[in-house]
């Protein structure tokens, strides 16, 4: 039964990267200049390649001040809570002034949003961070089964990304990350700026822990986050991206002119600075799981244990893959006893 769950898993992966690069071949838009693109990377990749970057994390990743947040009431929850929508006004400033100008043309990235399933009384709270394309509030529910963890007795907030779901300019989303590696490592800042300002705000009303969970990119953003705050008391990185450098290449490996391997490297040397690979843990090895998908074809299970190895954590696998997460039962039952392990969570 398994086989056939990562067989159908893999294949409904590979179907959907076949379909989107044969978009983007087909589009009628301007093609790149392939040298125009690597003369970028290797000009952000110096751009950012002062080491002390890597070595002192804080003078990149500048520590936001607590938000002030809006609540906008959605429905009531079983028990006396609430679902309510929350944002806040971002005070992300771009950290290098070259890119500056362009990254904050983007007026509706400039508002931090999330939907916050919450009891009456504070609770330790789960940060769900969504993959590539997502950030729709309805969808990200029930991604991350909004309904199960709170009844574990979690807290739930589901941020959007930058330039994802109510963020992305005029609906259009992919701008982020994506072909402008400027945008992609100051967007990968703002991500980590505005979650921690989430974390913070989570404490300030009374959150008895505050943890991430974060799915496919949103698991590179929780990986990146748990190298640069100690403050972070769990983290579960879900079929969790490492590397974007090797994800290029793995989606193109099967077309007819795949891309040498330097071509990854270059990418992932650009993006050294907002890499989750570059700096040792911030957090004890026992606060993080990692979850892979047997048969994932997006973010193959390479990524999972190369995240595995670096924050030396806990480990498991389930049937399926990226998309069709057939087994993600086994996924929730790993990621309870975790919860349960840290004692984030109470039995019941």
């Amino acid at each position: 039964m398994a086989g056939l769950a990562d067989a159908a898993g893999h294949w409904v992966d590979r179907t959907v990267v076949d379909l989107a690069l044969d978009a983007a071949r087909r589009s009628k838009g301007p093609r790149p200049d392939p040298d125009q693109q690597l003369r970028q990377l290797a000009r952000v990749a110096e751009a950012y390649g002062d080491p002390r970057l890597i070595t002192e994390p804080d003078g990149f990743f500048v520590r936001p001040a607590l938000p002030e947040v809006t609540r906008t009431a959605v429905r009531s929850l079983p028990g006396g809570g609430r679902v309510e929508d929350l944002s806040f006004a971002s005070g992300f400033v771009p950290t290098h002034p070259f890119p500056r100008e362009d990254y904050l043309a983007f007026t509706e990235n400039h508002t931090a949003s999330a939907r916050y399933w919450r009891h009456p009384n504070a609770r330790a709270t789960a940060v769900c961070i969504h993959g590539y394309l997502g950030g729709t509030f309805g969808f990200e529910e029930a991604a991350f089964e909004a309904p199960r963890l709170y009844q574990w007795g979690l807290d739930v907030l589901l941020p959007a990304l930058p330039f994802h779901g109510p963020r992305a300019p005029g609906g259009r989303r992919g701008r982020w990350p994506g072909t402008d590696p400027w945008r992609s490592v100051e967007g990968f800042a703002h991500a980590v700026s505005d979650l921690q300002a989430w974390h913070a705000w989570l404490r300030a009303e009374g959150a008895s822990a505050v943890g991430n969970v974060g799915m496919s990119l949103g698991g590179y953003t929780a990986a990146l986050i748990a190298t640069v705050d100690p403050s972070v008391d769990f983290t579960t990185l879900m079929v969790p991206l490492a590397s974007l450098g090797d994800a290029y290449l793995q989606h193109r490996a099967r077309q007819p002119e795949a891309p040498p391997a330097w071509v990854g490297r270059r990418i992932d040397d650009s993006l050294r600075v907002v890499s989750p690979l570059s700096r040792p843990p911030a957090v004890a090895p026992d606060s993080v799981l990692v979850l892979a998908a047997g048969s994932d074809g997006i973010t193959p299970a390479g990524h999972a244990e190369r995240l595995r190895d670096h924050f030396d954590a806990r480990y498991d696998t389930f049937a399926g893959g990226h998309l069709l997460q057939v087994g993600r039962g086994r996924a929730w039952a790993s990621l309870k006893d975790f919860l349960l392990d840290r004692r984030i969570i109470a039995p019941r």
